[in-house]
């Protein structure tokens, strides 16, 4: 690498920033409830030519409320497996969800899998709620959200992405 971005103050060249969890965190200090994080596993991940720690291979989802009771539909979150009979059920999902990344055409190389969103929006809403994507990128979370019924907003800062996003979901 020929180019290190200068370290943020209070940290030491090399440390991770945490912004996931400094995000969550001001989320928590702001009022909302931090009900679970989830580890989202990327079996498939993109390498890293890093050679002095491992290759990064999940991210971190939060389910967030804004108030102590809220909607969560287990059902619809619920995941499969065997039993030791060999019979399959389903369970309560797990906090931590192995799912492999997939490329869209035309869209940057940080999508999200319409598999990795789905649980979230079939668990958080009913048909016709809003489901509010403040990163749109290019739209999965909306394509996801309309495929269930769901009405979609999305936010997202730069205009090639936005523009991608109107295309993927026809609008």
């Amino acid at each position: 690498m020929d180019y290190r971005a200068p370290t943020p103050p209070g940290l030491k060249p090399k440390d991770l920033i945490g912004i996931p969890w400094k995000i969550a965190f001001a989320l928590q200090a702001d009022g909302w409830y931090l009900r679970s994080d989830i580890i989202w596993n990327k079996p498939n991940c993109q390498p890293e030519s890093v050679r002095d720690r491992p290759t990064r291979a999940h991210e971190y989802i939060f389910l967030f409320s804004k108030s102590e009771h809220y909607f969560y539909r287990t059902e619809a979150a619920k995941e499969p497996t065997a039993s030791s009979n060999g019979k399959g059920g389903l369970r309560n999902r797990r906090s931590v969800w192995s799912i492999n990344t997939e490329a869209f055409p035309e869209a940057h190389f940080a999508t999200f899998p319409p598999s990795l969103v789905r649980p979230a929006i079939l668990a958080g809403t009913e048909p016709s709620d809003f489901v509010l994507d403040p990163f749109l990128g290019s739209g999965t979370v909306g394509q996801v959200a309309v495929e269930e019924e769901r009405r979609f907003v999305g936010i997202e800062l730069k205009p090639e992405y936005a523009e991608l996003a109107v295309r993927r979901l026809g609008w």
